[in-house]
């Protein structure tokens, strides 16, 4: 073969290959060079606490997550490609952490951390994940840490940050005469999760009469000394930020040494079917009438759209249907229209830039809007606030949402938001 001639054939080959590359349809998945990513399947993986002093309520997130993921894969995957979900018990103990998100990125060679759950525990491995240029998607913390993108680009919180929250909770309770008469009190867990409580209620112009706390893991024994404070400190509106094992100790010893103030509690404290694992019976009552917030349509609603076909995927899994299986399920929906949108030839930067250019757009059951982009990655934006009845179910009190950035100053501001519609089959 002549020189011109095999520098013909060459050329011509090199030609019918980028023809070939390029004419592949459009929805085929591509492989792509980053770990964890095949042309069949993606690893995602996370930490969370399955066992342990923390686990009630925390144990259903990820297997709802799965049963999501499991869906999705029944139904074809994500741009061809199956996801496969690694999920490691760390007991909410830093130390299991930081052993358990090692074995994901070397051994099981994810693509993407998803829903790692804890302040403290997630704190513990946050700047390993971004160092190595990992996506760290969806956070299950409202510590307001993680939305800082100079320094942690590939972390990504979903749920409005605990400074969002007491901002909105101060607004509400200022704006309502009979509460805002009322002796205010605050009982908090030590750490972020009441330091950024605090934060938020100091930008809201709340000034408490007491402060007591309480430290991780204490939430196993009853608050003897911190009701005790309280009540005689005459707390009329007690605002607790704890999680919700503590919850059912806080309402448990206040019911036996005959403390009835009127509660506000955290969103992620106060899940009904939780708190009956400990307080049996007597739930529906010492729950009445508490105020909290939500960013979720109400679970009781099997008219919307997404709380029906959401609850048929945990009933089919048989998972209990509670607040923590209802987010596990909206939280995998919104990573599922990420890695769509991420597109077929899927890389961590892409999944990252998706979400910094589409999040907008992608569709849940929040009733509040999300913002993510290159220069904020805060996620959900606020809450409307909620007031419990004898039956567990958290009824809205206000048709309006209230919205905050996580920063120092400035308070919660009234909006309007209208979510748009599940996409079709509830799949990305």
């Amino acid at each position: 073969m002549s020189k011109v001639l095999a520098t013909r054939v060459v050329a011509f080959g090199a030609v019918a290959a980028i023809a070939l590359a390029t004419a592949a349809p459009s929805g085929a998945a591509v492989a792509a060079a980053d770990p964890g990513v095949s042309s069949n399947q993606i690893v995602i993986g996370t930490t969370t606490p399955l066992t342990g002093p923390a686990s009630p309520g925390y144990k259903d997130v990820a297997p709802a997550a799965q049963a999501y993921f499991n869906y999705v894969n029944a139904n074809g995957g994500i741009n061809g490609r199956k996801i496969k979900y690694v999920v490691k018990d760390d007991q909410y103990n830093p130390a299991k952490t930081k052993s358990a998100t090692s074995e994901l990125i070397l051994r099981d060679k994810i693509f993407a951390m998803f829903g790692a759950l804890g302040t403290p525990t997630h704190s513990a491995v946050v700047a390993d994940l971004n160092r190595r240029g990992i996506p760290d998607v969806f956070v299950n913390t409202g510590s307001s840490t993680f939305d800082n993108p100079g320094k942690y680009p590939t972390t990504f919180p979903y749920f409005p940050s605990y400074v969002v929250e007491a901002k909105v909770m101060g607004s509400y309770l200022l704006g309502d005469a009979a509460l805002a008469a009322k002796k205010r009190c605050i009982f908090y867990q030590d750490g972020e999760f009441g330091d950024n409580a605090l934060v938020g209620f100091n930008a809201a112009g709340v000034q408490f009469d007491t402060q007591v706390s309480y430290f991780s893991g204490q939430q196993v024994a009853p608050f003897t000394s911190q009701v005790t404070k309280m009540k005689a400190a005459g707390c009329e509106l007690v605002v607790f930020f704890g999680v919700t094992s503590a919850t059912a100790q806080l309402l448990g010893t206040s019911a036996k040494a005959a403390f009835r103030p009127t509660w506000m509690i955290t969103s992620v404290g106060s899940d009904p079917t939780v708190l009956a694992g400990s307080l049996g019976a007597a739930t529906g009552a010492l729950m009445t009438g508490i105020y909290a917030p939500s960013f979720l349509a109400p679970i009781q609603d099997t008219t919307n759209p997404y709380v029906s076909q959401m609850k048929v995927i945990a009933d089919k899994n048989g998972l209990p249907w509670n607040f923590y299986t209802y987010y596990g399920i909206n939280t995998a929906y919104v990573l599922a229209q990420a890695l769509k949108a991420a597109g077929p030839n899927l890389t961590r930067q892409g999944l990252i830039t998706a979400l910094q250019t589409k999040a907008s757009g992608f569709r849940s059951a929040a009733v509040v809007p999300m913002v993510i982009s290159a220069k904020s990655h805060q996620g959900l934006t606020g809450y409307y606030m909620g007031q419990y009845d004898g039956s567990g179910n958290l009824v809205r009190k206000t048709s309006y949402i209230l919205t905050a950035t996580s920063a120092a100053t400035g308070t919660a501001k009234q909006a309007t938001f209208r979510p748009g519609a599940p996409t079709s089959k509830l799949l990305p």
